[in-house]
């Protein structure tokens, strides 16, 4: 007996380590079952989509400047002998700014005073002289050539006179021109002449600025040209008075693209609100269109997919994409002019990770 158990020894642990092992095979799927991880929810916030009217606004960085720039100048020659004014000083109409050298004007208006009352003295003698030969033409003393030369002698002489007190009048003007006086209510921009240069007819010697009235120049892209026109609203603001918000419009727009910039130039004339200065730049937002009931979502909610920009909603905690077509980018929103009509509940950060049907966790909602 003891010599068959031995020999069949060998043969009964063959076959328990082969059922053993086919009970392992068994078990393992089981296991597996056991232990296989549920899908993993992604965590994003949300927001809930409002349909809002919104501005469609392109900004321009410009410079304002003055309605009127004008430049006083000589209106005759002679040496500048001084101003009365300085830069930045206010001047108002009337009022003497400089002064040219009168001597020569002077001898001149006293030349023509004496050569206006030489010729008055000669007509006032021909008159009595017509006035005698009238009497004597009566009685038939004189004979009518003489009378008549006497007449054409008078007429002449009143011609002169008159032309005497003409140029008389023309030496006094230029006296009088070497007063410079100011024309315009504003401020003096700059000084273009020094004491003691020669001036002639033309040369400037004050430019003179109006700050009452300015114009803002504001450039803008030549793709816009189709979307501008006459009375758009802006909204001007500078770095002078920031806090000061000026509202205009588009008062005209220049007809053709600058060759430098290739920009086209709108321009608007504003009341000077007090702070602003001519030459100082000023930032626009020109309101090229309002649009009421639009859809504006964050810039994270759209993403690029196969099937183009999609947003995705979400509902009972599931994921669900939606193609969208997008508009124009407001402070850092997106417009979505088809696929949302707000009211959806829509992913935003985190929405890059999702797909279709994705499960999510709400971990933060954003507000609409």
């Amino acid at each position: 007996m003891s010599s068959n158990f031995r020999i069949w020894l060998p043969a009964i642990a063959i076959t328990l380590f082969l059922v053993a092992c086919g009970d392992d095979k068994n078990a393992a799927p089981a296991s597996a079952e056991k232990t296989k991880p549920a899908p993993r929810a992604t965590i994003i916030s949300t927001t809930l989509t409002k349909t809002i009217s919104i501005e469609v606004i392109e900004h321009s960085v410009g410079s304002l400047e003055s309605i009127i720039r004008p430049e006083v100048s000589a209106e005759i020659e002679g040496r500048y002998i001084g101003g009365f004014v300085m830069t930045g000083q206010r001047v108002k109409p009337g009022q003497l700014l400089a002064e040219l050298d009168t001597e020569d004007y002077a001898i001149a208006a006293r030349a023509a005073d004496a050569e206006a009352a030489q010729l008055s003295a000669l007509v006032k003698n021909q008159r009595r002289t017509v006035k005698r030969f009238t009497k004597l033409i009566e009685d038939k003393l004189i004979s009518v050539d003489r009378y008549d030369e006497a007449r054409a002698q008078l007429d002449s002489l009143q011609e002169q006179l008159k032309a005497a007190n003409a140029r008389r009048n023309q030496k006094q003007r230029g006296l009088t021109k070497t007063r410079v006086l100011s024309a315009y209510d504003g401020i003096v921009d700059e000084e273009l002449a020094s004491p003691g240069d020669f001036l002639k007819v033309g040369d400037p010697i004050f430019r003179i600025i109006k700050v009452d009235k300015l114009r803002a120049r504001l450039p803008l892209p030549e793709t816009l040209a189709n979307r501008l026109s006459l009375g758009l609203k802006l909204r001007l603001v500078s770095p002078m008075a920031p806090s000061v918000v000026i509202e205009s419009s588009i008062q005209e727009i220049r007809p053709t693209v600058g060759s430098r910039n290739r920009a086209i130039d709108i321009l608007t004339i504003i009341d000077n609100p007090g702070p602003w200065q001519p030459g100082a730049s000023v930032t626009g937002e020109i309101i090229l269109t309002t649009r009421d009931n639009a859809v504006l979502v964050p810039k994270a909610s759209v993403v690029l997919r196969p099937a183009g920009k999609v947003v995705y909603i979400i509902r009972d905690g599931i994921a669900h994409q939606q193609i969208v077509e997008v508009g124009e980018y407001i402070d850092g929103g997106i417009e979505i002019t088809s696929g949302l009509k707000g009211g959806e509940t829509i992913a935003v950060n985190g929405a890059g990770f999702l797909t279709d049907g994705s499960l999510v966790t709400v971990s933060g909602a954003n507000k609409p």
